[in-house]
């Protein structure tokens, strides 16, 4: 038996972590007190890809990067410090920094996801807990978003991967899709081309930066029946393939995170995000860590980290 893709004898050896979790949803519950649960660190300031609907490169500034050193330091002050439980490496593209990808997983054995665009050979990495793979639809739609031949590239990658590296190496591989215009229609297509070479699939929607974005898909029934199919495939799939609980699906049919760019249910204070240069970023993990940077607009919030949050009672 797994729970989300941690078998008994893993989640024994991390009963004192589980401590500092118990003890912080008691102390939200009960006090109100609110401690960061989970952290993300923008490791890179470069990617191999310049895709259509990615918010780095809205707020993306400096080329400065951080030396192994200066990255413990952050470590030791914004994640040990505050016992978080998850770190979710992103980018830019994270495995261009294979160096400071292996010191997180020294200091957070299993604790340590890495999202990644896959078109770069995956690398088997002992103690690492999953990779995130973004797709963003079929070949032709996610070469539209990704650009030309990244689809080929990236599903060369995950299959190499899974057949290099042992019977069990499938486990490594869970599937994150944001959900736009575009790509609305292939999510049924995703789920079933990928369910047999990988462990799980999350979802999440598209979070503008601007009015009139045209990747937004709006509210309404066009977005709630791909809640509703997504819903409806997760009973199709009785081996927990899709990690989204409908209480959190239910919540990205309308708006659930906040008004204009400010947060108010949405419970930004459970993740401790920093960018590259390991500055906390506001509003959340898809803000920036400058005042005058664009701000993603809370009341079109599609981020899966902080709604499924919401869906089990935790608020802003």
């Amino acid at each position: 038996m797994e729970i989300m893709g941690r078998g008994f004898t893993q989640i024994i050896q991390e009963m004192p972590c589980y401590f500092h979790i118990f003890g912080k949803f008691a102390g939200y519950k009960l006090l109100n007190r609110k401690s960061p649960l989970y952290g993300s660190a923008d490791i890179i300031n470069v990617c191999n890809l310049h895709c259509t609907h990615c918010y780095w490169w809205l707020n993306r500034k400096e080329n400065e990067e951080l030396t192994v050193e200066q990255w413990q330091k952050v470590i030791d002050e914004k994640f040990k410090k505050n016992h978080v439980f998850i770190i979710t490496l992103v980018g830019g593209e994270p495995t261009l920094r294979p160096d400071v990808i292996d010191l997180f997983v020294k200091q957070f054995p299993k604790r340590v996801c890495i999202v990644s665009n896959g078109t770069l050979p995956i690398r088997k990495i002992p103690n690492l807990y999953f990779y995130w793979i973004s797709i963003d639809g079929t070949k032709e739609i996610h070469d539209k978003i990704r650009g030309p031949g990244s689809y080929d590239k990236t599903r060369k990658h995950v299959l190499e991967y899974v057949q290099n590296n042992g019977d069990k190496a499938w486990k490594d591989i869970w599937i994150t899709m944001t959900i736009n215009s575009q790509n609305y229609k292939t999510v049924k297509d995703v789920m079933e081309e990928w369910h047999d070479h990988t462990n799980k699939i999350g979802f999440q929607f598209h979070t503008p930066f601007a009015k009139g974005d045209p990747l937004f898909l709006p509210f309404g029934p066009e977005r709630t029946r791909v809640v509703d199919d997504i819903m409806a495939m997760r009973k199709k799939f009785d081996d927990d393939y899709i990690i989204n609980p409908d209480s959190q699906l239910e919540l990205m049919k309308k708006n659930w995170g906040g008004r204009g760019t400010t947060p108010i249910d949405c419970p930004t204070w459970a993740i401790v995000s920093v960018d590259h240069m390991g500055r906390e970023k506001r509003p959340c993990c898809i803000g920036s860590a400058e005042n005058s940077a664009m701000k993603p607009i809370c009341e079109e919030c599609g981020l899966g980290c902080y709604s499924v949050l919401v869906g089990y009672g935790m608020k802003g």
